[in-house]
């Protein structure tokens, strides 16, 4: 098989994507420059790190980097290590994925998404986001926790940092009033 790999041009786009959120659409090529396969690169940028999810085919691979100055080189190669069906284990280093909580993943794809049930890795608590869209581009949100709904249906802010920062501090205070409410 063909060694696949991510041009210059398509480094040099990634060197400019890896600061921003969204989906960027990448050719592998092989040896000789024939575009074999398409990667889309997920990138959200989380508080303490980056998260990067490729989707190749029905391969769907994810790793958080903290950022430094070869982020962008260590996305190529991980999308390279992925399509060549190789382990990434040169990408990561030990403890990055830490960097992000579960949560944080959570509530991220949440409002990339705009839209559906999302179940929250909150301890033993069965705490659900539930988005839907309205007209206009700004989903409603509610949370509900035991499939009871613990707050009436409120607006996303558009921009998706004070969105994930609102959400963020709407389960830290559920989670604190049912803890001391059960005590």
């Amino acid at each position: 098989m063909n060694t696949l790999i991510l041009p210059p041009a398509a480094r040099l786009q990634l060197a400019e994507q890896v600061t921003q959120n969204g989906t960027f659409i990448h050719g592998l090529s092989n040896a000789h420059g024939v575009i074999y396969c398409t990667a889309f690169v997920v990138i959200e940028q989380c508080e303490a790190a980056t998260h990067v999810r490729i989707e190749m085919g029905d391969s769907v691979n994810s790793i958080t980097l903290a950022r430094r100055a070869d982020t962008s080189e260590r996305i190529a190669r991980f999308v390279e290590e992925v399509a060549n069906g190789v382990s990434p284990s040169s990408v990561p280093e030990v403890g990055e994925y830490l960097l992000v909580s579960d949560l944080e993943l959570m509530l991220r794809e949440a409002i990339r998404l705009g839209q559906g049930e999302h179940y929250l890795p909150v301890d033993d608590l069965d705490l659900c986001l539930i988005l839907t869209q309205a007209q206009g581009d700004r989903p409603f949100f509610r949370f509900e926790l035991n499939e009871t709904s613990l707050t009436l249906p409120l607006r996303l802010p558009s921009d998706r940092q004070r969105a994930f920062e609102l959400l963020m501090a709407c389960v830290r205070d559920l989670i604190a009033n049912y803890r001391s409410n059960a005590a």
